[in-house]
């Protein structure tokens, strides 16, 4: 067995579990095709179930040949395609909006024993480093990509692209190439055409070597997050509160650990926020806002969490009638119920389309009263698409949702079973279908269209 077949298997058995529904991101280029080859070589060894998903961005005329020609090797090897395709595009779209288009289509397909499979190689793992470190990063940027992120799994970050391109060859699988990978408009293609071939001529071991470093840089900071939930227990006063003699006391690499915990809990960190709460402990006294309604403050010998409400109260419940509604934070909508012929004619139309209509529901799948409402304790969600209800509290939480945002997003609920929910639309099992006969809308304020949960 070849070293990429060994890596790459290894890799899977340590990653995956038998039964895992494994979805395969597929842009059509050597490493994703090397990656679903693989899988559909190994499923039955690994016991999972291949599946592939493919993200058109519309950003190159030629988008719409990858596309296809993902979907013809699909085809061919009878494996369940996702295709997902992003609007027309308006202005400039930035490689951070693509990322967060492909993400977000991989998210919708996440649910239990579901393991999105992306094709980062190594020599993808040394770019990452190379272009944290001279952005600055620290001992977590340096832990490059990890291995394995949620749903997320990346099998073969310990084979190189030049190996991926061979198993290829030698399964006799073709690829398409995206062109923009052949210039230097991104600084990571920079990197890749002329900084890269210069350290690898030098140390020909070099990408394994980085390989290996941001390996000991993940264990490092899984240690490193161990010790500052520690410190948190000692310092540990009362409900959200610390002692502050404690955390002056601590090592400053376990104290920053602890600020990076107690910050993340309403938003990523950010560069000087360790800066600005070493400063805060130090003086004893004061605060240090993170989001609206939300501050670190120190006094009295502690540090603690200081929060308010600001901004327009939640409004309150109504009965979800027919009729428009103006609610407090700059939110619009319409709800209208369809029978008849207009219900008819616009089942043909969302069964014929494409995407989802996450604002249409068939209305007689919902068998209790709706309430129009924000959320409460105890709310449960379903998304669609997931099979699986969570609490609202640990979604919001999950798509990074302000606090702030939280308390004043409109939904329909049945008692506590949010039935439709501002930015991600009605729960699972409520899709419309042919059989259809009353259906129930939510029409949002045109410009509250685009946004999202965030």
């Amino acid at each position: 067995m070849k070293q990429f077949e060994q890596r790459v298997l290894a890799a899977c058995k340590a990653l995956l579990a038998p039964g895992d529904r494994v979805i395969a991101a597929v842009s059509g280029g050597a490493d994703s095709m090397a990656l679903l080859q693989f899988l559909l070589e190994s499923r039955e060894e690994l016991g999972v179930q291949v599946e592939a998903v493919h993200v058109d961005h519309r950003l190159r005329p030629e988008s719409a040949r990858d596309a296809a020609f993902v979907a013809a090797f699909c085809a061919e090897k009878g494996v369940t395609l996702h295709a997902r395709a992003a609007d027309a595009p308006v202005g400039h779209r930035s490689e951070e909006w693509s990322r967060q288009l492909r993400y977000g289509c991989f998210e919708e397909l996440a649910g239990p024993g579901v393991k999105i499979a992306t094709a980062h190689t190594l020599s993808d793992q040394a770019e990452t480093l190379l272009l944290r470190l001279a952005r600055g990063a620290g001992v977590r940027g340096a832990a490059g990509i990890p291995p394995a992120r949620g749903c997320f799994v990346r099998p073969m970050l310990g084979v190189t692209k030049a190996q991926a391109e061979d198993f290829c060859r030698r399964r006799g699988i073709c690829w398409v190439t995206d062109e923009d990978n052949l210039t230097d408009a991104y600084a990571r293609n920079q990197l890749r055409h002329h900084a890269m071939p210069v350290i690898q001529a030098a140390c020909p071991g070099a990408e394994a070597a980085f390989g290996e470093f941001c390996a000991r840089m993940g264990e490092l900071t899984q240690y490193l997050s161990r010790r500052g939930e520690h410190l948190l227990r000692e310092a540990a006063a009362g409900p959200e509160k610390y002692r502050l003699d404690t955390l002056a006391a601590a090592e400053a690499v376990e104290r920053a650990e602890a600020f990076r915990l107690l910050v993340e809990t309403c938003r990523p960190l950010r560069k000087g926020d360790v800066a600005r709460l070493e400063e805060l402990v130090a003086r004893g006294a004061g605060a240090v806002q993170l989001v609206p309604g939300a501050a670190l403050a120190a006094g009295g010998g502690r540090l603690y969490w200081k929060r308010e409400t600001v901004g327009p109260a939640p409004f309150a419940p109504v009965p979800a009638a027919p009729g428009s509604y103006r609610l407090p934070g700059g939110f619009g909508l319409e709800l209208a119920v369809l029978e008849g012929p207009e219900c008819e004619e616009t089942i043909k139309f969302i069964l014929a389309a494409k995407k989802p209509f996450d604002n249409y529901a068939d209305y007689d799948k919902i068998s209790s009263s709706l309430c129009l409402r924000t959320r409460r304790p105890g709310d449960r969600y379903r998304p669609a698409g997931r099979n699986v209800d969570k609490s609202l509290k640990k979604f919001l939480s999950e798509q990074r949702v302000p606090p702030d945002r939280r308390a004043l997003l409109p939904l329909l609920a049945a008692g506590s079973r949010v039935v439709w929910l501002w930015g991600r639309g009605f729960a699972h099992g409520l899709r419309p279908e042919g059989a259809t006969r009353r259906l129930l809308v939510v029409r949002c304020e045109e410009k509250m269209n685009g946004e999202e949960l965030q």
